[in-house]
This record gives structure tokens, C-alpha cells and sequence, in this order.
């Protein structure tokens, strides 16, 4: 593969009532993720994180949980051609639940896990999130 891109994005939980992670359904795909994008060059992939998260689900206010980092890699066909993709998702919380998605997507929830893990179809962000999951009950 010639080419490689780099995304980021957050495991968003709202810890108020319960633990519940956000949800984001593409309105290209179908598929139902955590909010991520491809960074900037130049970028940092925490502040891509969370520039993302604003433009994807209007969320502004987050607070990082310390010490979670997860990357996999991919690889992607599409209209640009083939290429390798690596995401890094990083834990968060928030207070903020009310959404303002971007036409990127076309729904989107805040799911306690087990539903969470039933929308998410690829393995890889199954495993984030059941770790992201361990990583904050550890220090809820």
C-alpha cells in the first residue's frame, strides 16, 4: 500500500447516569463509531481528537481520562485508491449530551455497552471499547 493515513477520535462516555458511550452512524456506510477523522498535517492526533468530536457531534466541553491510548490499523479502498489507515482513539468523558451532528452522519445515540458492542460491526473497536470500558471503571 503506498499510502498511509492517520485518524483520531474519542471513546465519549457520559458517566452521569450509568456509563453511556456516544455513538455516531455514517450517512456515507451505515456504520455506527465513535466520533473520529483524519487529522491535519501537522497535527496532533489528541487535538485532531477533539477537533473532530466538535465538527462531528458539536460537543465542545470533554475531559480527557489520562493514560488510555488505542491505535489499530486498517486497510481501506476507495475512490482515492488503496491505502493503510491507523486510528487512534483516546477516553473522555462528558457532561454535554445534546448533539448537532454534521451531515457526515445521520444518527447517532449514547448506548450503554453491551448495546454499544451490538452496533459496532468491526472487531477492532469492539475490543476499544470494552477496554476503554475496564480503563473507566477503574477510576469512576
Amino acid at each position: 500500500m503506498p499510502d498511509a493515513r492517520t485518524a483520531a477520535g474519542f471513546v465519549l462516555a457520559n458517566i452521569d447516569h450509568g456509563v453511556m458511550y456516544l455513538l455516531l452512524r455514517s450517512a456515507r456506510h451505515g456504520a455506527w463509531l465513535p466520533p473520529k477523522g483524519h487529522t491535519e498535517p501537522g497535527e496532533a492526533l489528541l487535538a485532531g481528537a477533539l477537533r473532530e468530536t466538535r465538527e462531528e457531534t458539536g460537543i465542545e466541553s470533554v475531559r480527557v481520562v489520562d493514560g488510555f491510548e488505542r491505535s489499530f490499523e486498517y486497510d481501506v479502498s476507495g475512490k482515492r485508491g488503496k491505502y493503510r489507515k491507523r486510528v487512534t482513539y483516546y477516553l473522555a468523558t462528558t457532561d454535554q449530551t445534546r448533539l448537532a451532528l454534521s451531515d457526515e452522519h445521520d444518527d447517532a445515540g449514547w448506548f450503554a455497552l453491551d448495546e454499544a458492542l451490538a452496533r459496532v460491526q468491526y472487531q477492532q473497536m469492539r475490543d476499544v471499547l470494552k477496554q476503554a470500558d475496564a480503563f473507566l471503571a477503574d477510576r469512576v
